[in-house]
């Protein structure tokens, strides 16, 4: 008999480490939020987790197409599926998929160690990023042209929420991955970078500003959640919501 109980408990420990991993594919914003709670959520899953950083409309294409098991959108999923079938009429069934939110991030502004300039009002910002304060002397930094370097396809968020609906600047340098923001802000002492506090790392410095902006972060099923699935929305939304 305790033979049998020992096989029955090491059969169920084998079994849990054969789970194959949750797969999250998408935003790098998500990502970088949940990343910090991998261990603990791991812990609480049973099960391995891998991350996908595609971007939102990439990993909700992805799940569409059954190649992720969760996607990790930044903007509300009316948004990101509005963007795919602009590209692709019929690609994305908004009704066919559940968004969870499971937290926010907020919008922060990095600049390289060197430049002395710390701290910029939200009025300095919004003409930085359009592009009518196009030199750093004009903020009390020294004689250098600005390099704004931001996401490409970000959506309406920064328009919207800083710049009263005008664009980001046509000169910005854009990348494909957000993540990849902080080491060009690193390398170029004229740059200022666009980034969620979830990403913020490496020799890069914080600006102080009175601009407010978050950013929403979701965790999309195609239909209902599983029980895995709700189990890591439940215990997402419970880390994040401690860490802000």
């Amino acid at each position: 008999m305790r033979t049998f109980f020992i096989w029955l408990i090491l059969g169920s420990c084998t079994a849990a480490r054969a789970l194959p991993p949750l797969e999250l594919s998408g935003s790098t914003t998500v990502q970088g939020a949940l990343q910090t709670k991998q261990a603990e959520l791991e812990a609480l899953l049973g099960r391995k987790i891998e991350f996908n950083a595609t971007g939102s409309s990439v990993g909700l294409a992805s799940l569409a197409a059954g190649q992720a098991g969760i996607a990790m959108i930044s903007s509300p999923l009316e948004e990101i599926a509005g963007k795919l079938n602009a590209k692709m009429p019929g690609a994305i069934e908004p009704a066919q998929f559940r968004a969870a939110q499971i937290g926010w991030a907020k919008i922060a502004f990095i600049v390289n160690p060197r430049n002395r300039v710390r701290t910029l009002s939200a009025a300095q910002l919004a003409e930085m990023l359009t592009g009518k304060i196009k030199n750093w002397r004009e903020v009390g930094g020294g004689d250098s042209a600005i390099v704004v370097v931001t996401l490409a396809n970000g959506g309406p968020l920064i328009p919207d929420a800083l710049l009263h609906g005008a664009p980001i600047t046509a000169g910005a340098r854009t990348v494909l991955n957000a993540a990849q923001i902080p080491g060009i802000v690193a390398q170029q002492p004229n740059a200022i970078g666009i980034i969620s506090t979830a990403h913020v790392k490496g020799p890069t410095s914080l600006v102080k500003t009175d601009a407010e902006i978050t950013v929403p972060l979701f965790l999309v099923t195609k239909g209902e959640p599983t029980a895995d699935e709700q189990k890591l929305i439940d215990a997402a939304r419970k880390l994040l919501d401690g860490a802000n």
